[in-house]
């Protein structure tokens, strides 16, 4: 039976009663119950952050989804707006997709995922709202039939809505049927209320088979675009998850319709972090990810406390040498106090270095995680921390001496070495706050409360 906003919110209001709070996050958005993954339509909008999630608020799994919402005033605060855009046909999902301010209003550009008996297809939609809160019914702006030859119609999904001085582009994720191969298509138009095939972008190894949650900014006179890929095959220290996200940095071309290639890079080196999505209509380039991955257990779902899934911390993207960094949004420093306890909270930002091989070990009393150097990389090593899916995570680069902060959030740790030229994200399960054990050449630890 297909329910309204209105009906679900009422019964989230109820569910929630229910879920068990332990290991929930505290300064990291997440959904009051159910499932939660792929950020979704993230705009400022109205002197507001919009901030919109793939949400299943019934199971902590996939389900049938619905787009959930956040609001806040400095992307760490927030207000849980429960369900905002919900499927109003049978067997559809309202799949990911993004959101820009379009004619004094927020348009919400998502994917309508239909599957009944076998038949299954993806096409973009577009529903408005005033206020950012309420939205009008979602109506097609695509013809799926116009895309070329070889370009799947059912695996079409995730569109990402650009303004530009000619007009507005978006940004789907794609795949090539008969090559098996991921990419980017681009359809574009004056308006968004009917939109045309412009170009593709890829096939990439990066993409793998599917490309995702495809995105585009211009970032330090470089045109970034960031997506992410299903099924990509490892590659030495790179792509270790099933699916994996990328940088890709090079020069587009609009009216010329071609997109040149200068890097690909992985994102982030950890086992909890996809299907990132840039921040529409903020002055800086802002990025989240889904603070988990796909092809795992997710043990808050086996323990049976009702609520699985959280927002990364907001990064700040930036082009360094032809290398894109990602930092917290300096918004966190307004959260950081004084830690007069022992050892390191819950919620902590914890920065050091290490001048040669160490480790930095956070340890509780039923587990721990470590921070690592060997040989000039960086690892995380998160197999005593109870997430079910331990392992040891290796950044891409080397360095004499590497600079690390570290964010930890009850149930997750994020990792950003020298700066943010890499990244190491995951999840740990570890009751109580925690005490450190030092070995190596690691010093110069600064430790903050993040206290929300």
């Amino acid at each position: 039976m297909l329910k309204t906003a209105e009906i679900i919110n009422k019964e989230i209001s109820e569910i929630k009663l229910t879920v068990n709070g332990d290991f929930r996050q505290k300064y990291h958005m997440m959904p009051p119950v159910g499932w939660m993954n792929d950020p979704n339509g993230l705009v400022r909008f109205g002197g507001e952050y919009h901030l919109f999630y793939q949400f299943n608020p019934y199971a902590a799994k996939p389900g049938t989804m619905l787009w959930g919402h956040f609001i806040s005033d400095d992307l760490i605060g927030y207000s849980d707006k429960g369900a905002a855009i919900v499927p109003d046909k049978e067997h559809v999902s309202i799949f990911s997709g993004g959101a820009t301010e379009y004619c004094e209003k927020l348009a919400a550009v998502y994917s309508e995922h239909y599957e009944c008996g076998g038949d299954r297809r993806e096409e973009v939609y577009m529903a408005l709202s005033s206020d950012g809160m309420n939205f009008f019914k979602g109506v097609r702006i695509f013809d799926n039939d116009d895309l070329p030859e070889g370009i799947s119609r059912n695996d079409f999904r995730d569109p990402f809505p650009v303004k530009t001085d000619d007009g507005y582009y978006v940004f789907v994720g794609g795949k090539l049927v008969k090559e098996n191969k991921g990419i980017i298509v681009v359809l574009g138009g004056s308006g968004l209320e009917k939109l045309e095939y412009k170009f593709t972008i890829g096939p990439f190894y990066e993409l793998g088979d599917m490309g995702e949650c495809p995105c585009y900014r211009r970032i330090d006179g470089k045109d970034v675009i960031i997506a992410s890929g299903c099924n990509v095959p490892a590659r030495g220290n790179d792509f270790k998850n099933v699916n994996s996200s990328v940088f890709i940095v090079g020069t587009i071309d609009f009216a010329g319709k071609t997109f040149a290639a200068e890097s690909i890079r992985e994102i982030d080196k950890g086992d909890a972090f996809y299907a990132p999505q840039l921040i529409n209509g903020d002055d800086r380039p802002v990025m989240v990810g889904w603070h988990e991955m796909w092809g795992k257990p997710y043990p808050t779902e086996h323990m049976n406390h009702g609520w699985a899934g959280c927002f990364t911390i907001p990064r700040v993207l930036s082009v360094r040498d032809g290398v894109v960094c990602q930092t917290p949004v300096d918004e966190l420093d307004g959260y950081l106090v004084p830690y007069e306890g022992e050892g390191v909270p819950q919620c902590a930002d914890v920065r050091f270095e290490f001048e040669g091989d160490g480790e930095v070990r956070f340890c509780g009393r039923d587990g721990s995680v470590a921070v690592g150097c060997r040989g000039g990389r960086v690892y995380l090593d998160t197999r005593d921390s109870n997430n079910m899916n331990g392992c040891v995570r290796t950044t891409g680069g080397s360095s004499a001496k590497n600079g690390v902060r570290v964010l930890l959030d009850v149930s997750g740790i994020e990792v950003f070495i020298n700066g943010g030229t890499e990244a190491i994200s995951s999840r740990i399960y570890i009751k109580g706050d925690l005490s450190l054990a030092v070995s190596g050449k690691a010093g110069k630890f600064e430790i903050k409360k993040v206290q929300v």
